[in-house]
């Protein structure tokens, strides 16, 4: 079975670059099978209600702005397939979970993208791509990977966000080693929680993680972990790469393999 994983996927620059984050990001696939299909949740298709890209040929979002024009010109042209779509909406709408197709959204955004050109370069696995549903509560988006799990017969499932996500307060100095604490004590709350298979504070982490409007002004880049949690049989996940970007972005990535 293939796992579920959470990837902070950091900046777009991300893509442009060579460090530890990308070494590790090439590395990951050679921790499990490779996937006849990858359905990805990112942070950066929010709608209201659960949608599903429907589309045959997704094309390359660049969704940022002011970032050096070689950026723009990046690719990855990842097919889909229609049929996958249709099996993911039938096992959703089987388990009353309403779903509807995208036709017109354009393509992949770079939370899909910029991971998945370091994992899978070549482009050649299709690509399932749902949105988060910004109006699920949390216990809602942990029942939606719940019910994808089954999926992961054939299908890396990968929840795209970033564990830390302060995009005002960053340190805009690559070599800078310096790490915020409140990053730091916010990320190591999280890595326990779930490496202890503590669901319950999870659940509740509006009141019990620390820094919390520090490290997520807006949530969109943490609630993807929760589908990825969802999406495992014991709740129980592993930190694989505790490393800071500009001081407060934390690019680790957890693993659920069971």
């Amino acid at each position: 079975m293939l796992p579920s994983i959470y990837i902070s996927h950091g900046s777009p620059s991300l893509a442009l670059m060579e460090n530890s984050t990308t070494n590790f990001l090439k590395n990951l696939p050679k921790s499990f099978e490779t996937p006849k299909y990858i359905l990805v949740i990112s942070a950066h298709w929010v709608t209201n209600n659960l949608k599903i890209l429907y589309e045959d040929k997704p094309s390359t979002i660049h969704d940022f702005y002011n970032f050096p024009r070689e950026l723009y010109e990046l690719t990855y042209e990842a097919p889909s397939s229609k049929e996958k779509n249709d099996e993911v909406i039938e096992l959703l709408q089987s388990n009353k979970i309403e779903i509807q197709k995208e036709y017109s959204r354009g393509g992949y955004d770079h939370g899909v993208w910029s991971p998945l050109s370091f994992l899978y370069p070549k482009a050649d696995i299709p690509i399932i791509q749902i949105s988060l549903p910004i109006s699920y509560d949390v216990k809602e988006l942990i029942y939606l990977g719940e019910v994808l799990s089954p999926l992961r017969d054939d299908t890396l499932i990968v929840a795209s966000g970033s564990i830390t996500h302060n995009l005002r307060d960053m340190i805009w100095d690559e070599n800078s080693t310096k790490i915020k604490p409140y990053a730091k004590i916010f990320k190591d709350w999280v890595v326990e929680k779930i490496e202890n298979a503590d669901v319950d504070s999870l659940i509740n982490y509006k009141k019990e993680a620390p820094y919390l409007s520090l490290n997520h002004p807006s949530l969109e880049h943490f609630l993807p972990l929760f589908v990825s949690l969802g999406a495992s049989k014991n709740k129980v996940g592993k930190s694989l790469h505790d490393v800071y970007m500009y001081g407060n972005l934390s690019m680790d990535t957890i693993l659920f393999k069971e």
